[in-house]
């Protein structure tokens, strides 16, 4: 199974997370982390190094929220010593997808799944409608 970090400026990986519970049900192997006032990028990193490491390295998606925000750049500085797929712009429709699918398949394929349909959990509804 695909485990999953979530790391995002202020409470917005735990909505993520809730959300998709709300809907799927309770989640294994899910850590929200967000960063706070106060938080110094220094100790923000510590936590998300924690979670990497507790989640022993292996088969590790991240989404992040933005590009090169805080949370975006501490997870690309851990990228040179720990292996994980980082995604960054996360929705709750694409947490959704990789939440129902990190059973079947490692985290690279379901990064690559994730990506490929990220384009249709964006919708301009008036231009649907037109």
């Amino acid at each position: 199974m695909v485990r999953i970090v979530i790391v995002s400026h202020g409470g917005l990986a735990t909505a993520l997370l809730d959300s998709a519970q709300m809907i799927l049900g309770e989640q294994e192997g899910v850590k929200a982390i967000g960063l706070f006032p106060g938080d110094s990028p220094e100790s923000f990193q510590e936590k998300i190094r924690q979670a990497l490491e507790e989640f022993g390295g292996e088969d590790i998606l991240l989404f992040s929220d933005i590009r090169s925000g805080t949370p975006f750049n501490a997870a690309g500085t851990l990228m040179q010593t720990y292996r994980f797929r980082h995604i960054s712009g996360v929705t709750l429709g694409m947490l959704l997808e990789a939440l129902s699918q990190r059973d079947g398949m490692g985290a690279d394929a379901l990064g690559d799944e994730i990506m490929g349909i990220a384009a249709m959990t964006i919708l301009d509804v008036n231009t649907l409608l037109e």
